[in-house]
């Protein structure tokens, strides 16, 4: 699976409702060796109301010009973590376990 494959989709619990899109991915690195390092991981993954900036990074890290920073915050201020245990279907949609 690659990053581009859950980028942007949709996510919806387990009762249908639509929770957001996925703007980016909580990985760890404890994967099988390849080479001397080891393979990335899904740990989990970055859920928000909107997508508009999301995947610039505005919303979670110091970076740009601060009234960028403020407008994306503010847009994605309900931005969630969902855990890679609690999906249940990769979709589309991109559906979690009850």
């Amino acid at each position: 699976m690659r990053v581009s494959d859950l980028l942007g989709k949709d996510v919806i619990d387990a009762q249908g409702n639509r929770l957001g899109v996925v703007t980016d991915l909580r990985c760890v690195q404890d994967g099988p060796l390849r080479g001397l390092n080891a393979s990335l991981r899904i740990d989990g993954l970055l859920v928000s109301r909107r997508h508009t900036g999301a995947l610039l990074g505005y919303d979670r890290r110091d970076q740009g010009p601060w009234l960028v920073r403020v407008v994306v915050r503010r847009l994605h201020g309900g931005l969630r973590e969902v855990s890679w245990d609690q999906v249940a279907d990769v979709g589309p949609p991109l559906r979690l376990k009850p």
